[in-house]
């Protein structure tokens, strides 16, 4: 069901529901007037009556004129008994004793009585009179109130079915109008494709929820753009880092089958092929691990910090001669503050990024590391005294394949810190730089809670 429909239905029970209940108290209102108004006629009725046949001789001759005019305004199957202190009926209706004494002995006692027999009403009362004391009881049916009360009803009844098809409709126009807007957004939405990310949907000045749903929209638009963006960056930067050691490896191969060579010359070439073919496969390992830690269900295990430093500075320290990787403790007295949950093969691989790119871009001078405790998480500093990087430079470091303005002579990709960069994300750690321009710098990894 669209939501139109479904406002609609709410708007229009919600609305019966509080108009069922409007009616319905106007009908019992109507009903309760009827019934206090139809008693007291009764009761009239029996004073009349009793007035007539008992005091004639109490009242004076106006007086009983003016009772004698009201007796003949006889309700709608009118009966009326009146019985003396010896349950005899007495004056009308003689020796038919309609009422029991238990009635006759309720009106003695309360001076009143009033019951309710489907549609017939009875009201009695204890007329006392010098000639002696008598019950009165007077029945009637108020067959023009109950008349009028029917078509009240049915008059009730058309006015609230009339009314429920004019507020469902009513109901399909408002909800219209209301999400108008919704419907525009929806539309605009349909025709941004791939191709037309940087289509935004038009807002307003208001407030309400329609401009918010679009604001959200633009800024999912906006993601998405960006994402797409830097996936043909992606793809763009890698397929130029991946020609240059493949164009290589054919000039290469090409040179060699022109002509028959020694086998120096064969070696030296072949020297040059596999060269390039291993920094096909450190470019194509990076990219694996890079789309990896998307999807890749990582296992955490306990690291204790200070060990692990010390596993990464004796693994680069073999793997690159001549470097040389100091590494100092300021630990606290608590061991545990030193250790946190992560996958110890991946934290590897980001540290030691970072490791290998501070002996690359300082020419193999010594590279400081320090692990220490500070507002209780561990933080390890990597620092070096290379070439630095500029301001501009730090807001990029991370973004895929992106190198410095100043790292011309250096090899490498510009994979290697985003990929650290996302492993320290998913191990909640925050990674900041303090570097200067041919002074050094210093990569900060602060381990959250």
């Amino acid at each position: 069901m669209k939501i139109r429909n479904r406002l609609s239905l709410q708007f229009t029970l919600i609305s019966a529901v509080l108009l069922l209940i409007v009616l319905s108290c106007i009908y019992l209102l109507s009903e309760n007037y009827r019934k206090n108004d139809f008693r007291e006629r009764l009761t009239e009725r029996a004073i009349t009556n009793a007035q007539l046949f008992l005091a004639e001789d109490n009242l004076s001759k106006e007086k009983f004129k003016e009772v004698q005019k009201k007796f003949p305004q006889t309700l709608p199957q009118e009966d009326v008994h009146i019985y003396n202190d010896n349950y005899e009926p007495v004056f009308i209706n003689k020796g038919k004793a309609v009422w029991s004494n238990e009635v006759i002995d309720r009106v003695k006692k309360q001076k009143t009585y009033y019951a309710i027999n489907q549609n017939k009403q009875t009201v009695g009362i204890y007329y006392v009179d010098n000639s002696g004391n008598f019950t009165v009881l007077v029945s009637a049916v108020d067959t023009y109130g109950i008349a009028e009360l029917n078509q009240l009803f049915e008059l009730m009844l058309v006015a609230f079915l009339i009314s429920i098809l004019i507020l469902f409709f009513t109901g399909q126009i408002f909800s219209r109008i209301a999400l108008s807007p919704m419907i525009k957004v929806m539309n605009d939405v349909k025709f941004i494709r791939s191709s037309s990310l940087h289509k935004r949907i038009e807002t307003k000045e208001s407030k309400d929820e329609i401009n918010e749903l679009a604001i959200t929209f633009n800024n999912l638009l906006e993601h998405l753009e960006q994402s797409f963006e830097a996936q043909r960056s992606f793809v763009a930067h890698a397929s130029h880092e991946l020609r240059t050691p493949v164009t290589s490896i054919i000039g290469n191969i090409e040179v060699t089958l022109s002509q028959t060579r020694n086998k120096e010359e064969y070696k030296r070439i072949l020297e040059g092929v596999l060269t390039e073919s291993e920094k096909i496969k450190e470019l194509l390992d990076n990219l694996f691990e890079l789309t990896q830690l998307n999807v890749e269900s990582m296992d955490y295990d306990e690291i204790r910090l200070d060990e692990f430093l010390w596993q990464v500075k004796d693994e680069w320290m073999n793997r690159i001669k001549d470097s040389e990787i100091e590494v100092s403790y300021h630990l606290p007295s608590d061991s545990s503050k030193i250790v946190i949950h992560g996958n110890e093969r991946l934290l590897f691989l980001a540290v030691g990024n970072v490791i290998k790119n501070a002996i690359k871009f300082s020419n193999n001078k010594p590279v400081f590391c320090k692990l220490y405790v500070a507002n209780n998480q561990p933080i390890i500093s990597i620092r070096d005294n290379g070439i630095g990087i500029s301001n501009e430079d730090v807001l990029q470091v991370f973004m895929p394949f992106f190198r410095g303005q100043n790292t011309s002579g250096y090899t490498g990709m510009g994979i290697g810190l985003s990929l650290a960069n996302r492993i320290f994300r998913l191990h909640n750690a925050r990674v900041s730089i303090n570097s200067r321009l041919s002074v050094g710098t210093e990569f900060l990894i602060t381990f959250t809670n």
